[in-house]
């Protein structure tokens, strides 16, 4: 494991649902693109699981968990395990604030793919305030 500080990521897993697939979209954004070398994408199913290093990153970096409905389920999750969460996004409050609206789940098309991206760099700034850059 790397000494370098990181945040973990820890996007919706809702698969059925056209806002967890904007989570998830912009959790990979952040992770691949925006702040690859902050940050570190942490998977619910392995997570919960405790696969390593999944469960490793949650104990050992600071967290951002991304939701994608009222249920909540990455936060009540990353909560139950014990992990620190020092940054939360919620998705349906960034469709308001954005004015865009996802068209699917299995193809969020252009307005849900624009939220991710505004999404993706609300959450990038939020890793550099957590690593204090």
């Amino acid at each position: 494991m790397s000494e370098e500080q990181k945040v973990a990521i820890i996007a919706c897993a809702g698969m059925d649902k056209s806002l967890g697939s904007v989570a998830r979209a912009c959790a990979f954004k952040v992770v691949e693109e925006l702040r690859s070398e902050g940050s570190v994408l942490v998977c619910i199913p392995p997570l919960v699981a405790g696969v390593k290093p999944h469960s490793e990153w949650i104990k050992e970096y600071p967290i951002i968990t991304i939701d994608g409905c009222s249920e909540r389920c990455a936060t009540k999750i990353v909560a139950r395990i014990g992990g620190k969460i020092r940054g939360r996004v919620f998705i349906p409050q960034s469709v308001q604030k954005h004015g865009l609206k996802p068209k699917a789940s299995a193809d969020i098309g252009p307005e849900g793919e624009e939220l991710a991206e505004k999404i993706a760099d609300e959450t990038a700034l939020l890793v550099d305030k957590i690593l204090r850059k």
